[in-house]
Parts: structure tokens; C-alpha cells; sequence
């Protein structure tokens, strides 16, 4: 089998464990033993190759297993497009892929797979990537913040425009193209709202609650600099009207700044030299986790924020 997984990227069907005198006893026992995992039915993997992979990469295996059933043409599109396309997804199902349908096939939910059916002429979006048909980039995007929540949307923009700068202007003109379209509204406001230089997800989130609670836009990757010039650290936000700055505070930022032979504890008090160094510049600052800005504590987090933002204001404007 390994020469199929290998010329499929990392799967195989029932068909192809059939053409080489696998038998399906063969494929239950497999199972059993654990050499094997199904991704769907009639499509399996090597345990070991398909454990080594993130969710992000399980779902594109998945998607190459779906295209591979399908009879008509098909790309992927919306988060599956994404996937492939190496672009952040927050809050979508992973177990579900998305194509649009090139054929006359109907829009559907079946099997794992939601079918997307043509509204507009895609051929000039479609492209080929890692040996799949995809829409585009600046298409994917559209797609994911039309069909998503507010904060998927900003999610998945933000991303594209960190590796992508240029695409600001295709995003525009593709909320134009598709003004009338089911969840361009929402779409529109995703894309105004994105900004290539948010690092996180988290960072992301956090500026769609203020979005949501009318919290003024902030400035991201703010330098803070001393009174000689020399920066004494980079804050996720920044309020000028205000002096406030702002971070947020997410598992995988404390991984990051981890240094050969360090603790987490001496991250944090690293950290917390930092800011100090920064309030010391006279500014205030809010620090934001993930709890903070899910919807359960997001608006009592934004009213904190607000109230925060304007004692710094008194103390710190002159």
C-alpha cells in the first residue's frame, strides 16, 4: 500500500486496498491493531502518518479522500480552501469539507461534505495547490468571511494579509463584485476590519469584541519607546488618544518568547519586566486572555477595557 499512499499524499481508498489483494477482513483487522485510522468511508490512513499531522493537516487529508470519490468536477472552497491555502481558521468544523461544485451537481450536505453550487463565473478564481483545484486566495477569503462569524472572518483575513499585503485592494474589489451575496455584510465588515499585522488569533478575537462593545479601533504592534528612543517593547495594542496600551495573553505567545534552558515562570517575569519598562513610558495597559474575550465574559472584559482606557486618559493625557 505504501507506493498509493505515497503517489495519493497520505491515503488510500477501499478500492485501492482492493486492486492489490487486500481483502476487507484484512482492512477490519487493520483497524483492530491500530495500523490504520478511517477518515471516512471507504478512505483510510496510516496511523502513524495521520497522528503526526495537526488538525489543519487531517482536515486536508480528509479533503483529498473526499475530491477523490467525487464523479463531476469539484474545488475546494470556504475552510477547506483555507486549509490548503495555509490561512488561520478559527471556529470551524474541521470534519466537515467544503467544495463548489463546477459540474451541475446540487448544493447538499452528505457524507461529511458540503457542496457549494456556482452563483457567479469562478474559473478566473480557481488555481491548483499541493495537487488539488482550489479557489484562490482572495476568493477563499471572501467565502470564508461570508459564510462564517464575525470572528472567523477577521481570523482568516488577518492572516491572509500578513503573508499576502497586496490583497487588500482584491479583497475590496471582491466585496464589491459580490455586494448582494448571502453574508457579504458581514463579509464587508471583515475585511474593513482586517489588519495583516495581528500575530494571533487571539489578537483577532479581541478586536472584534471591541468592534462589538464600540471600543475604538487600535493601533496593532505598537513600538513603546523610551525618552532616548530605544524600544522597550512591542504592545499587541494601542490606544494614542488615550495612552493605553493593550496585550493579550495567549498560551502560544509565553511558547514563543521560550528560550533554550528556560522555565515558563522565567517567561513570565520577563514578561513582566516588560511591562513594567512600558508603563514606566506613562501609559496604562489592559493584558487580555482567551477567557476574557469569549462571549460569555466578553462584555463585562470590554467594560473593564473602556473604564481602564479612560483612567488612563485622566492620568496620562495631557
Amino acid at each position: 500500500m505504501a507506493p498509493i499512499v505515497r503517489a495519493q499524499s497520505g491515503y488510500f481508498s477501499r478500492a485501492d486496498a482492493l486492486s492489490v489483494g487486500v481483502t476487507d477482513r484484512d482492512l477490519a483487522e487493520a483497524l483492530r491493531l491500530q495500523r490504520i485510522v478511517r477518515l471516512r468511508h471507504g478512505a483510510y490512513a496510516p496511523t502513524e502518518l495521520f497522528e503526526a499531522l495537526d488538525a489543519t493537516e487531517r482536515h486536508i487529508l480528509l479533503a483529498r479522500a473526499v475530491v477523490g470519490t467525487q464523479r463531476g468536477r469539484v474545488a475546494l472552497t470556504g475552510p477547506s480552501a483555507a486549509a490548503l491555502h495555509g490561512l488561520p481558521l478559527y471556529g470551524q468544523d474541521l470534519d466537515v469539507v467544503h467544495l463548489v461544485r463546477l459540474d451541475r451537481g446540487s448544493a447538499r450536505v452528505h457524507a461529511g461534505c458540503r457542496h457549494h453550487v456556482l452563483s457567479s463565473d469562478i474559473e478566473p478564481d480557481l488555481e491548483e495547490r499541493a495537487g488539488l483545484l482550489t479557489v484562490g486566495v482572495a476568493r477563499t477569503v471572501w467565502e470564508v468571511a461570508r459564510t462564517s462569524t464575525l470572528e472567523g472572518g477577521v481570523c482568516t483575513a488577518d492572516g491572509a494579509l500578513s503573508v499576502h499585503p497586496g490583497l487588500e485592494e482584491v479583497l475590496r474589489l471582491m466585496a464589491s463584485r459580490f455586494a448582494h451575496h448571502p453574508g457579504s455584510r458581514t463579509a464587508r465588515i471583515a475585511i474593513r476590519m482586517a489588519d495583516g499585522r495581528s500575530q494571533s488569533a487571539g489578537e483577532s478575537i479581541s478586536r472584534v469584541q471591541c468592534y462589538r462593545c464600540g471600543i475604538p479601533r487600535p493601533v496593532l504592534q505598537h513600538e513603546v519607546r523610551d525618552r532616548g528612543g530605544r524600544i522597550v517593547g512591542i504592545s499587541d495594542f494601542w490606544w494614542p488618544e488615550f495612552r493605553h496600551l493593550g496585550e493579550f495573553d495567549g498560551k502560544v505567545k509565553y511558547e514563543k518568547f521560550l528560550r533554550a534552558g528556560e522555565t515558563p515562570a522565567d517567561v513570565v517575569y520577563r514578561e513582566k519586566q516588560r511591562e513594567d519598562a512600558m508603563r514606566a513610558q506613562g501609559c496604562g495597559m489592559t493584558r487580555l486572555t482567551w477567557a476574557d474575550v469569549m462571549p460569555a465574559r466578553a462584555r463585562s472584559t470590554m467594560d473593564r477595557l473602556r473604564h481602564e482606557m479612560e483612567q488612563s486618559r485622566r492620568l496620562y493625557v495631557r
